[in-house]
């Protein structure tokens, strides 16, 4: 035991001794691999609308209680807003072929309209009137054929004429307070290309930042009426229960870095392990200073086992440390954009932070022993290099192939080492872990570790240096 901790003291220093490895191993990794997630969506947004950060939004017939909002909006500064009135956006929207290109390029259109009831006719009013409708004779038809069923079923004809949309809420409020019946309909139009993502994603994201927050403005600016008569939504919640904000947002962060940042952490602690038993053992063997040390009374058990614990340390400590980045990268994301790999608000519980912490301390010991296990049974420094780059490839796969993942895990998912802390992990931010999965992975990582260690312990000639002949003279007078 004081051996295994000379040697795990030693190997520690020589990392921690050294401010460039350390920034090395714990830090540079984890910032490359934040910098690609975070310019991800601003390249896909380019490539998409040909704009670097602001979306492309363009607004029909505003109106101005809709302007303000946007001037008091925090997030409307994400993005270009092109304003049209209502005369020129009809003639817009009738160039089908600008709208289709406009559609293209990720452009969202929003339009307000607002209809107030003109009177209920009978059916001789109708009858009169239809002929100067300037349609075509099939939409005559087809109109005058859905009016004949309403009229049939006992029901008016109602009719609706455009109006302000501000007054139109305006009155709707007040109807509301007073207990009246008004018939006013108000839309706010988000159109998009539902064939192209890019439109549809850029149309979510509208809705997200600002489609949904204009109605709640609304009846605070407009609907003081209804307030004052009982009606209406008096409290923040957000300011009365500030946690409630966290909840609100975790659902959807929680769900899109599940995507992501379970493989990231696996595959960025495997690339600081596979690094660091490259150097502490098949480097220190190609060198000859690992057979040295093994001509000393130190035995080989204590050695690997103080090597194993640095790297174990090192590499769990730098799957912690790529977590807290990517849980500060998630907090400040505002901008939210729909192509976002790490969604605002990512937040785990206490225990559910404890469950990924063990989970990557378990993996750390599998992933070790796995290079070390590699190191043993490969003599040439080639070749040994190249085989503990094949996990590192199929980690990569694992990541994007997770990134694009369709459904849950399956049961054999969960027996299948290395991977199966990934699916454990990914559960745990969907909110499915269950502990029959946490016992199954666990058990068998511990299983496959165990196995690769004592592999390690037997063979014989894995911490000496052979020579070019081939022969091991040192290794034999050891023993």
């Amino acid at each position: 035991m004081r051996h295994t901790l000379t040697i795990y003291k030693w190997e520690m220093r020589k990392i921690i001794g050294n401010w460039r490895k350390t920034m090395t191993v714990f830090l540079l990794p984890a910032l490359l691999l934040l910098a690609a997630i975070n310019i991800f969506p601003i390249l896909m947004n380019y490539l998409s609308t040909g704009h670097l950060q602001s979306i492309p939004i363009t607004v029909i017939g505003a109106p101005d209680s809709f302007r303000d909002y946007i001037d008091t909006n925090e997030k409307a500064s994400f993005y270009s807003i092109t304003w049209l009135t209502s005369e020129e956006g009809e003639e817009l929207t009738s160039d089908e072929e600008e709208m289709s290109r406009q559609f293209k390029k990720g452009r969202v259109f929003i339009r307000f309209v607002a209809f107030r009831e003109n009177g209920r006719e009978d059916r001789s009013y109708l009858d009169d009137g239809w002929v100067d409708v300037d349609e075509d004779a099939w939409k005559k038809k087809k109109w005058a054929k859905e009016a004949d069923l309403i009229l049939e079923e006992g029901r008016d004809f109602v009719g609706y004429l455009e109006d302000d949309f501000d007054t139109c809420v305006e009155d709707f409020y007040e109807n509301l307070a007073s207990g009246k019946k008004g018939n006013i309909r108000t839309y706010m139009q988000v159109l998009y290309d539902g064939s192209a993502s890019s439109s549809y994603l850029q149309a979510r994201q509208f809705l997200a930042d600002l489609g949904d927050g204009y109605s709640d403005y609304l009846l605070e600016e407009l609907g003081q009426p209804y307030i004052e008569a009982g009606g209406g939504n008096r409290w923040e919640t957000d300011a009365f229960n500030p946690f409630n904000f966290v909840l609100k947002n975790r659902a959807n962060a929680n769900y899109g870095a599940s995507r992501t940042i379970p493989s990231m952490m696996i595959l960025l602690m495997y690339y600081c392990i596979y690094s660091l038993s490259a150097e502490t053992l098949a480097s220190t063997r190609q060198s000859g200073f690992l057979t040295k040390v093994y001509l000393t009374p130190i035995s080989k058990h204590a050695l690997l086992t103080g090597k194993a614990l640095m790297v174990i340390t090192v590499g769990a400590v730098s799957a912690v440390v790529t977590y807290f980045m990517l849980f500060m990268s998630s907090w400040i994301n505002r901008s939210n954009s729909a192509y976002s790999m790490l969604p605002f608000g990512l937040f785990l519980t206490g225990s559910q932070l404890l469950i990924c912490l063990i989970t990557l301390f378990i993996s750390a010991v599998l992933m070790t022993f796995l290079c070390f296990a590699i190191i043993f049974r490969l003599r040439r420094m080639e070749d040994v290099i190249m085989n503990l780059q094949v996990p590192l490839v199929l980690l990569i796969f694992e990541f994007f192939g997770n990134m694009f993942r369709p459904g849950a895990a399956s049961g054999v998912e969960y027996v299948v080492p290395i991977h199966n802390s990934i699916m454990l992990i990914r559960d745990v931010f969907l909110g499915t872990f269950t502990w029959s999965g946490f016992t199954r992975v666990t058990v068998m990582n511990v299983l496959f570790a165990i196995v690769l260690f004592a592999l390690c312990l037997m063979n014989k000639d894995g911490m000496t240096l052979v020579s070019q002949g081939g022969t091991n003279d040192i290794g034999k007078s050891r023993k």
